[in-house]
């Protein structure tokens, strides 16, 4: 028989308790992990431009400040039009500051310019004549000739008491970004400089064109 030293003894049963105490217990759980990095939300694509080869009708309203442009297969194309200094009411004498009211045609191809393109109208029209002929404003020989140049095909003279030489074109660099909130024209109907390449692109000579009040 063997004899264990007693201190040996007196050790080995808290010893042997702690040992199955430990084993007892369950394992602490690993530390949650951190959650993913949050993603931020990617705004959708704008929307492709209407499909527009070619633009049937352009549709001014002078009140929303807006140039619609019709295309033959439908779509339509919306931009925002500077007018005239002095916006309200129709064109009535040259020098007015006023964008007129009316129907008119595209009476010429684009020109470039110091606003970037110009694509001319062919106002005065006959009816402006005709009412101005009536008021007393322009001669009959100067409406004669308004008339005949309609009767031609011709753009209209632009040296009659009505003026003349109006349509629509870019900012250039002196105005760009004013035609948002500013009608700073001299009669004319003012769109981007993209814009006006867009519409000079797809206009034709003859193109008709509604200005509304």
């Amino acid at each position: 028989m063997i004899h264990q030293p007693l201190a040996l003894l007196r050790w080995a049963a808290p010893v042997a308790v702690l040992v199955v105490a430990c084993a007892g217990r369950a394992p602490l759980a690993p530390p949650e992990a951190p959650p993913p990095p949050s993603v931020p939300e990617v705004a959708p694509a704008p929307a492709p431009p209407p499909a527009c080869r070619a633009i049937a009708r352009i549709e001014v309203r002078k009140k929303e400040r807006v140039l619609e442009a019709h295309c033959e297969r439908g779509a339509i194309v919306t931009m925002t039009a500077a007018l005239g200094r002095e916006p309200l009411g129709p064109k009535v004498t040259a020098g007015d500051l006023r964008t007129p009211e009316g129907g008119y045609r595209v009476s010429g191809p684009a020109e470039p310019g110091r606003f970037h393109l110009f694509i001319p109208i062919d106002y005065p029209s006959v009816e402006d004549a005709r009412r101005a002929l009536a008021a007393g404003r322009i001669s009959q020989r100067d409406y004669a000739r308004i008339a005949r140049a309609h009767e031609q095909g011709l753009r209209p003279p632009g040296d009659t008491p009505l003026g003349g030489d109006l349509g629509f074109h870019g900012e250039g660099s002196r105005w760009k970004g004013d035609s948002v909130d500013l009608d700073w024209t001299y009669g004319c109907i003012a769109v981007t400089d993209r814009d006006i390449d867009f519409l000079a692109e797809r206009l034709e000579v003859g193109t008709p064109v509604r200005i509304l009040p």
